[in-house]
């Protein structure tokens, strides 16, 4: 029932999306002459097929518009399945230490578009992870300064005090916690933000999957639904791409029919290491093709929607309700599959997990169970896996501030 209601409230909207704007264009003739992108808006069709999108930010100076000389801040490869009506994101940290053509030794993979362009950015994410990419984005934060002003800000809940100032790129991050609108500037240092996570970069990315997720919503709000073409058109300006604005719009008319809680966000799986004295990133190949196999199928698990509080219309089943806590687990000693062995303990007691990845390092000696206010689960989990140091304070580990969250580390031995 509830998914019926969600379909016919998906529905609705792109109906009421359509009406408006004929009726808008109707009402003056010339004086409300539609855009090339209202117009392929009117009469847009879906895609047909899956479509994968590698998005890359760049990582440019003010003052510098060099842009094909600029490392990649951001890349993020976004696929659409307008078929199975699904999708996924999935984000490269931008230190992945990977083969880029041309040179000698393995380097960051967000260093391919300096040293070769849009051409060896996107040659290099085909190689690194054996998948198509049929279109590329490449944006500038002036793309997302200006359509987020468009769309009259984005909120977001901060979990946590943002102080960072680096004069060289002219970035000054100053937030204090609380839901607040941001603008288009401020939305801009929130996902640039990644020195005051204790998982740095992949804490930055958490950050970006969640305001990616809160501008989606904000997107295909009733106020909002009937401007899309509106924002496309601004969009297209701040940014290169080899998608025309048919193709473009043709995408578009299909990810308005996904629901934001269907699109898995994951992150390609690894580890932080320092090499020669640099840090990088280093991707776990057989978790990675293991995690594409997964989102290729386009058959997800039902994404745990852990930015909204959600009243459901209807009780859910025991078999399908959504877990009480927010558990969140992160491996801190190296020891592969640890995550699983303490998923699969607490699963025994009925305490899934929400979420696991690898911590900032695997220097972890003892394990660390973090509570947000519910020291009663804390303990109880520390009975179940017998170790754990426990503290409060799950904010200044993870973004999202789960209930709990545990760094496993060396001293966990079931």
């Amino acid at each position: 029932m509830k998914k019926f209601l969600k379909n016919i409230s998906i529905a609705f909207i792109i109906l009421f999306s359509i009406i408006s704007l004929t009726t808008y264009f109707k009402q003056d003739g010339e004086k409300n002459k539609p855009t090339e992108f209202e117009k392929y808006w009117l009469n847009a069709t879906e895609a047909k097929e899956r479509v994968n999108v590698l998005i890359m930010g760049i990582d440019t100076i003010e003052g510098k518009t060099d842009t094909d000389n600029a490392r990649t801040d951001t890349m993020i490869i976004c696929s659409i399945d307008p078929v199975g009506k699904t999708g996924y994101i999935l984000s490269i940290p931008r230190d992945s230490r990977v083969k880029v053509d041309g040179r000698k030794h393995k380097t960051k993979i967000n260093h391919a578009h300096k040293y070769g362009g849009i051409e060896l950015a996107v040659s290099t994410v085909k190689n690194t992870f054996h998948i198509p990419i049929h279109h590329y984005i490449r944006v500038n934060y002036d793309a997302l300064i200006k359509t987020v002003d468009d769309m009259g800000g984005v909120e977001i809940n901060i979990l946590q005090n943002m102080d960072y100032d680096d004069n060289a790129s002219n970035l000054h991050i100053h937030f204090k916690p609380g839901i607040q609108t941001l603008n288009g500037q401020q939305s801009m240092e929130f996902i640039r933000y990644r020195h005051g996570y204790a998982n740095k970069d992949l804490g930055r990315i958490e950050a970006q999957q969640y305001f990616l997720d809160s501008f989606l919503r904000k997107l295909l709000s009733a106020q909002s639904i009937t401007k899309i073409p509106k924002y496309l058109e601004t969009l297209y300006q701040y940014v290169d791409t080899d998608m025309s604005k048919k193709e473009i719009i043709s995408l578009a008319a299909t990810v308005i029919k996904i629901n934001p809680n269907d699109i898995p966000k994951k992150t390609v799986p690894g580890i932080a290491k320092t090499i020669n004295g640099i840090s990088y990133y280093i991707i776990d190949e057989e978790e990675t093709q293991n995690t594409l196999d997964y989102l290729n199928k386009g058959i997800y698990e039902k994404q745990e929607d852990i930015t909204t509080e959600n009243a459901p219309i209807e009780e859910p089943s025991s078999e399908n309700k959504k877990p009480e806590y927010s558990i969140f687990v992160y491996n801190g000693c190296g020891t592969p599959k640890i995550t699983r062995r303490v998923s699969d303990l607490l699963k025994i007691e009925e305490l899934p997990i929400s979420y696991s990845g690898n911590a900032s390092n695997f220097d972890y000696e003892k394990t660390k169970i973090f509570y947000k206010d519910n020291e009663r689960l804390a303990k109880k989990i520390s009975g179940i896996i017998e170790v754990g140091e426990i503290k409060q304070g799950t904010g200044a580990i993870d973004y999202r501030e789960p209930d709990i969250v545990i760094i496993v580390g060396k001293d966990f031995k079931k």
